[in-house]
């Protein structure tokens, strides 16, 4: 966590006012010690428990020359607490953080907000088996296409007549959702020797269930498999066939809203004595209602008791997949359902499996959900945003990426933090290769880093052979079976084989090491008992040295990935790294 190198560059970045640095997320009851430097007057602290809507205060006391101290208990139920603090002749002090963006990233914007620390429940926090996986990120219609013969049994896609493209075209643009290639779950079952070859732990898939167009965020029934990718019998191959070879599986869970073609709408539309007249808000009966974000075609749901039911029910839809074989949901648009909605979910799934790995889609700070009693992950973009500005974009400099970081993780519950889902691709983003100008340093560092840092690395498919695309839906292309790039197949092949193998990579802690602005240098170590892993990167388009002090002697150094040149002397290793290198150094 944060290192005396790390506190140092976070408080470079504030110069300003008093100083003082949060502590991370604390479990359930935890007595805490606040601090604060820098100010002539007695501070006073005023709390509030976001849930409970709840405030107190407390007076800190003196520690040293304008250095202040005090003493909190911390809620015995999960919640956010939220702090700043008053004095008597000078403006409040707020938390001072980098605005990360929401669906789009933003550099060299601050803002003010209250501290915070998550209170969480330590005894439900996220399995064993999720800690450090691999992930691997399927979008079905252009994964694989095992079963040519449901390649057209569409349903009509609001009108727009379906377009059937040959495997290997670029998808439509501008995209209407009714382009498809014909990718499907028997195709990912011929596929799975090459998932574990890779070293995947962990599929997700974009949504499965019946829907007219080709992503599916938006059911026509969450109970039937779109018969384009395969039906109840192919669905129990899959499931059978990943876990026989260790790999599990995570469905993507649209519970906001469907299809206005949907059996549910439609049922609605038919009679407003119909039991799912009230699932929806019609603006005008039978043909208006909210849709999501406006899309008329996508109506959401009302959290009535009896959507409620449908969805997190004894026999519900979380409780249904889980039954069937499935180890876990991706939660779609996330915030727009209520919090007590996907506290209800949370339920449902662990009455079936108490250790189901449940995800949120969330762009933004998400340490609200990750106390113990909602999700065990987020869709961690904020990560993704800080990788891109930093070795990518060169919008960040090695401080302000690191106070990112530590930021993030001081966010996180510490027994959740190996379970986020770190991505730098995904279904709605642009391809990493293509914003790196197709320069492959720029992605191979980026991907390393990924893989050594905390967290549970996910590819996104094709990622791990180069497939490009300058938006989300462009980057939907299909896989490319028949041209591979075997340099960049090795390449994650090697990193991925070294990351399952070292408890300090998948599971161990993480301590900032370098911090160079003037070299754009940057390097952490992860360590767990003996196990240890230093990983460096040089974000500059010329060669560097840096130098690393040893905690653990310096004989038998040697590079595991990438290239560098190392000396060791006197507790020191001595870097050459070049232009946008990325060693990982450990010992035997």
């Amino acid at each position: 966590m944060d290192s005396a190198l790390s506190q140092a560059a976070a408080a470079r970045l504030r110069p300003v006012g008093p100083l003082h640095m949060p502590p991370p997320a604390q479990p359930l009851n935890a007595v805490i010690e606040l601090s604060l430097t820098g100010s002539t007057s007695q501070p006073e602290v005023h709390l509030v428990d976001s849930r409970r809507n709840l405030s107190w205060r407390a007076l800190m006391t003196a520690a040293g020359d304008r250095t202040w101290h005090a003493t909190i208990r911390l809620p015995a139920a999960p919640t956010i607490v939220t702090y700043h603090f008053e004095f008597a002749d000078a403006p409040p002090l707020l938390e001072q953080r980098q605005y990360e963006g929401e669906t789009t990233p933003h550099y060299g914007e601050w803002f003010t907000r209250p501290f915070q620390i998550a209170v969480y429940d330590p005894a439900r926090m996220p399995a064993d088996w999720t800690q450090g996986m691999v992930i691997y990120q399927i979008f079905p219609d252009r994964f694989a296409n095992g079963e040519p013969g449901n390649d057209r049994l569409t349903h009509g896609v609001y009108g727009h007549p379906p377009i059937f493209k040959s495997w290997g075209e670029l998808p439509e643009a501008p995209p209407l959702g009714r382009d498809f290639f014909g990718g499907d779950l028997r195709g990912v079952i011929a596929k799975l020797d090459y998932l574990v070859n890779l070293g995947v732990e962990c599929l997700y898939f974009n949504p499965i269930f019946a829907a007219p167009t080709n992503h599916r965020y938006e059911a026509i029934d969450f109970m039937q498999i779109e018969p384009m990718l395969g039906d109840d019998a192919v669905f129990d191959q899959l499931i059978a066939e990943a876990h026989a070879r260790g790999i599990r599986v995570i469905l993507d869970a649209v519970f906001n809203h469907c299809s206005a073609d949907s059996v549910y709408y439609q049922a609605a539309q038919s009679s407003r004595e119909s039991p799912y007249y009230r699932w929806f808000s019609f603006t005008q009966w039978p043909h208006n209602a909210v849709g999501w974000a406006g899309f008329g075609f996508m109506p959401e749901f009302v959290e009535c008791p009896e959507m409620e039911h449908y969805f997190n029910g004894p026999a519900g839809v979380t409780a249904h997949w889980l039954r069937r074989g499935i180890d876990g949901w991706r939660a779609d648009v996330a915030p727009d359902n209520s919090d007590a909605f996907w506290r209800g979910f949370r339920l449902a799934a662990e009455s079936v499996r108490p250790d189901a790995y449940l995800v949120a889609e969330h762009w933004v700070d998400s340490s609200h959900y990750l106390l113990g009693d909602t999700f065990s992950a987020a869709m961690n973009y904020r990560f993704t945003w800080a990788v891109r500005g930093f070795l990518v974009l060169g919008r960040l400099t090695p401080s302000e990426f690191d106070d990112r970081l530590m930021t993030w993780l001081r966010d996180t519950p510490p027994p959740a933090r190996h379970a986020q889902m770190n991505l730098l691709s995904s279904h709605d983003t642009d391809r990493l290769l293509t914003l790196c100008g197709g320069d492959r340093r720029k992605f191979q560092q980026a991907m390393a880093f990924m893989l050594a840092y905390v967290g549970a690395p996910t590819i996104y498919y094709g990622d791990e052979t180069g497939l490009e695309g300058s938006g989300p839906e462009d980057g939907r292309r299909t896989m490319p079976w028949d041209a591979l790039d075997a340099e960049l197949g090795a390449f994650f092949k090697a990193a991925i084989a070294l990351r399952r193998g070292s408890p300090a990579l998948r599971t161990g802690e993480v301590e900032t090491v370098v911090i160079d602005d003037a070299e754009r240098a940057y390097v952490f170590a992860r360590r767990a008992a003996a196990s240890v892993v230093y990983a460096a990167f040089n974000a500059s388009d010329a060669d560097t040295e840096i130098e690393i002090v040893l905690n653990e002697g310096t004989t038998d150094w040697r590079v595991v990935l990438g290239q560098a040149v190392i000396s060791a002397a006197d507790d020191q290793l001595t870097v050459m790294l070049p232009a946008r290198g990325f060693p990982w150094l450990a010992r035997p």
